[in-house]
């Protein structure tokens, strides 16, 4: 460090360039968390002006900013510097009382220099500020953005936290760069990750209809592709507005705080973009392809998954019954796009296996919690003292799914699709043997939070599907 930096303060931005996130959408997830249905009325503040906006978000809610990601390079950079004597000033557009509970959390900055009295601290603004506090090349500054682009221009060095390379040249034209802190990530690799490619396979239950009614047609092949990627873009939108809507409870979660948008690597704004973009891709693609109809499940099931995300995973017990409601919803979408009929039995067992399963992810989450020393789930109302009750719910479940799966084999209407139909009863004890055998290990704590994702990766469960298949082609044959 040479001796006149000394004399020169180092001024932060907050958003982008300290945390990897932005307060402000910070803010607004956490008001509709609060109530969803203030979407309506973000509009009129926004109107009003950024400003306005910002005060009035704190006027409902208050951020937990000591859980939010932060470049941890910048912050150490920033304390070396407050080491060797150097005064250190936070300067954010962010509104000042928040801006000053940012600066408590890092404990490093001499002073907070934020948006108050009517003026929003971005750009121009805070580039006149800065003026006239300590003079045009008098400070250094820190930031993230093209509104920075003035503020760097006024200032002695810039140091530039971005991996835009656009940006980094026009900062190098607009000042002198002294310092760079670039944080290469695979945009792509990250993107498919938040929506969740891998999770498609879950939609794979709308093929179900069609094979468990032995069509072979073209067409309703075709349209059951369609089926497929249709729900497959609507359920990554929503996917995406889940992980927003648990942001805060991810970012205290051993396993969820490296997801995307809880680790920062995603912004809030880009998130924001991704959602409708998917969700109205898959509406477009079933609208085009398979009608109304399917639309109108589409629609269904998006509606009934917002509610689930903002409020519904709250209520214990309705939150698991949500969820193997919408499990079934993809037999249900698979039926509609090739007109085949779900028999009741099928629905039945459905319900009962996937209500097993999600009781199982809420067991194996408790016991998580017993590790961590932890005595509730955060954003569900599950308590620790819940583990025996919630296991007898989803063993029970799990039991009587096969009870009602083998209710469905004796249906007539199945019955005279297969040569040989009493062949299917073997299947009953090779489904109940797969829900026990996933209890088991549950119990015994080998189970990640998904079990659907659990058994994609489990070889018993493969084999499991093998056998299934091989009984199933013994009674056809």
């Amino acid at each position: 460090m040479k001796n006149d930096d000394i004399n020169i303060p180092l001024c932060v931005d907050l958003d982008g360039t300290l945390l990897k996130t932005d307060l402000l959408y910070e803010s607004v997830i956490y008001l509709l968390k609060k109530n969803f249905f203030y979407i309506f009325i973000l509009p009129f503040w926004l109107a009003k002006g950024r400003y306005f906006l910002k005060f009035k978000l704190l006027e409902f809610i208050t951020p937990n900013i000591t859980s939010m990601p932060f470049h941890q390079d910048v912050l150490d950079y920033v304390i070396n510097e407050k080491s060797n004597g150097r005064r250190i000033v936070l300067v954010t557009a962010t509104a000042e009382p928040l801006a000053i509970k940012a600066a408590e959390h890092f404990d490093v900055f001499d002073e907070v220099i934020a948006s108050k009295d009517g003026i929003n601290l971005v750009g121009q603004n805070k580039a006149a500020r800065l003026v006239e506090l300590f003079g045009e090349k008098g400070f250094d500054y820190a930031g993230d953005s093209y509104k920075d682009l003035f503020v760097w221009a006024k200032s002695r060095n810039s140091m530039v936290v971005s991996d835009n390379e656009n940006l980094l040249n026009e900062a190098e034209k607009a000042s002198n760069v002294s310092k760079k802190f670039i944080f290469k990530r695979d945009k792509f690799k990250i993107f498919i990750k938040q929506i969740r490619v891998h999770q498609w396979v879950k939609n794979l239950l709308i093929f179900m209809p069609p094979l468990l009614a032995h069509k072979t047609g073209f067409d309703d092949y075709f349209n059951v592709i369609w089926a497929f990627l249709s729900f497959s873009f609507v359920a990554s939108g929503i996917y995406v507005i889940n992980d927003l809507a648990d942001i805060e409870s991810d970012r205290n979660h051993d396993g969820k705080k490296n997801r995307p948008a809880a680790s920062g690597n995603i912004s809030i704004l880009t998130c924001l973009k991704i959602i409708p973009v998917m969700i109205l891709s898959g509406y477009l693609m079933s609208i085009m392809a398979l009608g109304i109809n399917f639309t109108m499940i589409l629609v269904a099931y998006t509606i009934i998954t917002v509610l689930y995300s903002f409020r519904l995973k709250k209520i214990y017990l309705l939150d698991i019954i949500i969820l193997s409601l919408l499990y079934t919803s993809r037999l249900i979408a698979g039926g509609v796009a090739t007109g085949t009929e779900i028999s009741p039995w099928l629905f039945s067992f459905s319900m009962f296996v996937f209500l097993s399963l999600g009781a199982m992810k809420r067991y194996t989450e408790l016991k998580g919690l017993i590790e961590s020393n932890k005595t509730k789930t955060r954003g569900r109302d599950y308590y620790v003292e819940d583990i025996p009750l919630i296991s007898m719910i989803g063993i029970s479940a799990g039991i009587v799914s096969t009870l009602v799966f083998t209710l469905y084999i004796d249906n007539p209407d199945v019955i005279k699709l297969y040569n040989s139909p009493f062949y299917l009863y073997l299947i009953t004890p090779v489904v109940l043997y797969w829900i026990l055998r996933m209890w088991f290990i549950a119990h015994r704590g080998m189970m990640n939070d998904d079990p659907i994702v659990f058994g994609l990766k489990d070889k018993a469960s493969y084999i499991v599907a093998a056998i299934i298949f091989l009984i199933a082609l013994g009674a056809t044959l």
